[in-house]
Formats: structure tokens, C-alpha cells, sequence
């Protein structure tokens, strides 16, 4: 008698137990599921429950690529170090003494893709991990990456981006490797080019990776672009927190070198308070015009100096000092002495010896 209760007890808990798990479940994708109807019917309980306004759920607010912002028409005109509105590969800002322009109001935007690849979605102007009932960013739910485009058909770099944080960051005590090996677009020797990281080896652990480098010039590199990956660098390790983070370099039409470099940043978990920018920096020298097809930069100095004696080698095109290496030791079928500025020969499109640097 005591043991058939206690199998009937046993039968009864048994579709119980099953129709809790169902139960839970159910739960469970009601609250964390990204499907259409499923997020429509929690948007209308949470707006029954007076958590958020219905206008807040069906806020939509669009989201520029950076190809939208280049191919909008810019109403700025002088190009000051004030807010530039958006960029126009057609009309860049125009430089003027200051690092960089404000871009936007200082407001970051980013492409989709940069949100969906670290697993945010945005509602409104906050970010929230996807699944999120509560409408913030679950660190553990984020994934920190960074991507960097092929080159285009001129072989030029494209934007990279990326979610950084102490994930992609190289490990402590780690030194930076050669990047010699990579040539940028434009990249003219004896012209004091540097290769300039779009994301800082500091941020990404990258070396000689030709999708990150581009020519740049000194004024770039640290005065433009390296306060900023210092800021954002401290930023993470202060905090452990991420930061969204996109740098694209700027074109004017077909020239191989960058005009500027667009820089965007925003950290996620505190939705922008501890870091946020949004800016053009100028790839300038400044009191020098370079020549962004060609990758010949002409200081003050070198445009003023008079017409002398060099020596082109008209295989490949360089020009020499009569004293350099390469000019007593050219073979005499490609020897050719001219008398000329060093701008006439530029302009005729010859390049200057990377060793004597005329």
C-alpha cells in the first residue's frame, strides 16, 4: 500500500517538474530572444509596465557610415579647428594650425557593422549587450575584436575598427615588431614618411600588417593621431572597460596618400562618459606641400633653393647629388646631368634619392 502512494506521488511530480522546465524556458526566450515578434511583445509589456515610454521603443535613430558622411555635401566651408560638420572627400577641411577638427559635434557615429560584430545593438543613443532586458552592456556578452578592410584597387588602406579592450592589447612587458617590410600607398623614399598605425600598436598588438599602416607624416603620427591612442589606452587600463573605435584614412580622389585620417571612439560600458571623440586629424608638415599622388614633400627651404647640377638616372627615374654613392656608381647608358631646381624636377615627375635626400 505504502509503496503504490509513493509510485503515484512519483507519476504526479513528473509532469509537474517537466512543465516547470517548459516554463522556465519560455521565460527565458521571452526575455533574452532577438526575434521580431518575440522583442515586440516584451516592448509592449515593458511599456504596460511603465518602464520606458513607447516613444523611446519606437525611437529609431539612424546610423552614418563613414561612406554616407564622405559622399554628403559639407556646408563648411573654411575648414576651421572648430566643428567641421561632416566630411566631403571633395571638400576636406582645410588646415590651419590645429591638430584636428572636430567632426559631428564630437558625437561618434559608426557603421552597423562595427556595433553587430561586438554584439551591441543600439536603441535611441544607448548601446546595449543583445538580449538585454535591462538595456545595458553585459562586459561578458561583448566581443572584442578588430578588423582591418583589403586594400582597395589603388592599394590603399581602408578603415579599420574595431571593439578594443585589454583583450586586444599586447601582453605586458611585449615590444613592437619591425614593420619595415610594408610600403604604404604613396611611400617615397628620403621623405620622411613614417608608417602610421590606424589602430595603435598599442590598442591592437599589430606589427606589419599592411591593412594598419599607412604613409604618413611625423606631425600625423605624434602630434595628431598619438594623443588620442594615449587617451584611449589609458582609458581601457584604468577601467578594464571597451571602447568602440574606428580610424579610416581620408582620400582625395585617386591620390595615394591620405589627405587625413578620421578618427572615431566611444567606450561602451559607461555609454560614451569616460571616453568619447570624434575627429579629422591632418596628415600635414607644417611650412612644407606635399605632393599626395606622388609622396614628394617640398619644404619652404628646398622650393627656394636655386637651380644646380644633379644627376638622373632615367631608368628609374631618381635624381642625385653629384657626390652620392648612387650617381658615381649609375652606369652611363642611364647618366644624365642636368642643371635644374629641385621643384622643375619634381614636377616632371622624377623622385629624389632616398640616401642623399636632395
Amino acid at each position: 500500500m505504502t509503496i503504490n502512494q509513493k509510485d503515484k506521488s512519483g507519476s504526479r511530480r513528473k509532469p509537474a517538474l517537466a512543465l516547470l522546465i517548459v516554463l522556465l524556458l519560455a521565460v527565458l526566450i521571452f526575455l533574452f530572444s532577438d526575434a521580431p515578434f518575440v522583442k515586440s511583445a516584451r516592448d509592449a509589456l515593458i511599456i504596460r509596465l511603465g518602464y520606458v515610454s513607447e516613444e523611446r521603443v519606437n525611437e529609431e535613430e539612424p546610423v552614418s557610415t563613414v561612406e554616407d558622411i564622405a559622399d554628403s555635401e559639407s556646408e563648411n566651408e573654411n575648414g576651421s579647428a572648430g566643428d567641421a560638420g561632416s566630411l566631403d572627400g571633395k571638400n576636406l577641411p582645410k588646415y590651419d594650425g590645429n591638430h584636428y577638427v572636430v567632426i559631428n559635434g564630437n558625437v561618434p557615429e559608426f557603421p552597423e557593422e562595427v556595433y553587430a560584430k561586438a554584439g551591441l545593438v543600439q536603441e535611441g543613443d544607448k548601446w546595449k549587450t543583445k538580449g538585454n532586458l535591462l538595456g545595458t552592456v553585459d562586459s561578458s556578452k561583448l566581443t572584442p575584436y578588430e578588423f582591418y578592410n583589403p586594400l582597395d584597387e589603388h592599394g590603399r588602406c581602408r578603415a579599420a575598427y574595431g571593439c578594443l579592450g585589454r583583450e586586444t592589447m599586447p601582453e605586458e612587458g611585449a615590444e613592437r615588431g619591425d614593420i619595415s617590410s610594408i610600403h604604404p600607398s604613396g611611400w617615397a623614399k628620403g621623405q620622411s614618411w613614417e608608417r602610421c598605425h590606424l589602430i595603435a600598436w598599442s590598442l591592437s598588438a599589430e606589427n606589419a600588417n599592411e591593412g594598419n599602416l599607412i604613409t604618413g607624416t611625423h606631425y600625423l603620427n605624434y602630434d595628431g593621431m598619438r594623443p588620442l591612442e594615449e587617451e584611449t589606452t589609458h582609458y581601457i587600463w584604468s577601467t578594464g572597460n571597451h571602447v568602440l573605435y574606428m580610424s579610416e584614412p581620408v582620400y582625395s580622389g585617386k591620390e595615394l596618400i591620405a589627405r587625413g585620417v578620421h578618427m572615431v571612439a566611444r567606450s561602451v560600458e559607461d555609454n560614451g562618459e569616460g571616453l568619447s571623440f570624434n575627429v579629422y586629424c591632418f596628415n600635414v608638415t607644417p611650412g612644407a606641400e606635399i605632393d599626395y599622388k606622388g609622396g614628394i614633400v617640398t619644404t619652404e627651404e628646398q622650393a627656394a633653393q636655386d637651380a644646380r647640377l644633379y644627376v638622373i638616372n632615367k631608368r628609374s627615374g631618381v635624381f642625385h647629388y653629384p657626390s652620392c654613392d648612387g650617381a658615381k656608381s649609375m652606369s652611363e647608358h642611364n647618366r644624365e646631368e642636368v642643371t635644374a631646381t629641385r621643384v622643375e624636377l619634381t614636377s616632371q615627375g622624377y623622385t629624389p634619392c632616398g640616401s642623399c635626400e636632395p
